[in-house]
């Protein structure tokens, strides 16, 4: 048990560095380029018909107000219901909401085992919020696990036979619904054979927590936690670290519609991002590995090869 213990801390801590490594590193990236597609979720009184700020005399000169609430709204509606895939592909979805909505299950149900832990750990079991999550842990449990299988057989099936996913599926694809479905998997076998599930996962953050000695778990317990240590291990190393790069995409890509006045700091990396040399191979670009951007837009490539 004390190698699990072990793993825990190591797992997490991995977790942790690399998803703020990998956050710094997007955020010194160049610039993207902004889509600038309207209607955005920010606009105050002109999103709902599809309009923008753009269709004010002279909007650049005026302060840009931002509606806070529609940008949440509209990101819930992504990220808990993941409404692009039920709009443009609404077969995929079916397996897709389950599969990511029993996620969000575990991860609520985690904090409530914590929280369970902490409350215990306090000197008063007793207390009235311990008592709920200790009936409610075991209901979630069932829900997303059986949610979870569901929606990684349905994805599964789906990256084999329909040939718009599987002609763009790679290994990674089919390993990453495996080890998401072992998750849910190792998790029903756990419930179905341990009669004190509750007991034995509050007793194991206990020993997180305290940095004690860790009881003796049962096989299944042992064999699910391993199973979720090595997905938290392994998440910030591959491309399922989308849950906060869509924070870079949406912001910084999809509803940037920023002004950049002279001498701002975006406006000076820009600058200097047009000032560096392009080396494309492609002959319509006209580049040499010498012209800069700023050279090439302001050129017509096709017309100096004539």
């Amino acid at each position: 048990m004390y190698i699990l213990q072990l793993l825990s801390y190591l797992s997490v801590a991995v977790f942790v560095v690399m998803v703020i490594s990998r956050g710094i590193r997007i955020a010194r990236a160049p610039v993207h380029l902004r889509w600038e597609l309207y209607p955005l979720p920010h606009e105050i009184g002109k999103s709902e018909y599809g309009g923008s700020r753009l269709e004010e005399y002279e909007w650049w000169t005026k302060p840009q107000k931002k509606d806070k609430m529609g940008e949440i709204f509209a990101m819930a509606k992504e990220i808990i219901f993941l409404k692009g895939v039920w709009d443009h592909n609404r077969s995929l979805w079916y397996g897709s909401f389950p599969f990511h909505f029993a996620l969000y299950l575990y991860i609520l149900n985690t904090f409530l085992i914590m929280l369970n832990t902490a409350l215990f750990l306090s000197g008063n079991p007793a207390f009235i919020g311990a008592t709920f999550i200790t009936a409610i842990v075991p209901v979630i449990s069932w829900i997303l696990t059986i949610t979870g299988i569901a929606g990684a057989l349905i994805l599964f099936y789906k990256r084999i036979f329909d040939r718009d996913l599987s002609i763009y599926a790679s290994p990674s694809h089919y390993f990453h619904i495996i080890l998401i479905g072992a998750l849910y998997v190792t998790s029903l076998i756990w419930l179905l054979n341990d009669s004190f599930f509750i007991i034995n996962v509050t007793s194991y953050f206990i020993a997180l927590f305290t940095f004690s000695s860790m009881t003796v778990l049962p096989l299944s317990a042992v064999i699910h936690i391993s199973v979720a240590l090595f997905l938290i291990f392994y998440i910030p190393f591959t491309h399922m670290t989308h849950f906060f790069t869509k924070y870079f995409t949406y912001h910084k890509v999809r509803w940037d519609d920023g002004v950049y006045k002279q001498n701002s700091p975006m406006t000076k990396k820009i600058e200097s991002q047009l000032n560096m040399p392009v080396s494309w191979a492609a002959p319509h670009i006209g580049a040499d590995g010498e012209k800069t951007w700023l050279a090439i837009a302001s050129s017509d490539p096709g017309k100096e090869q004539k």
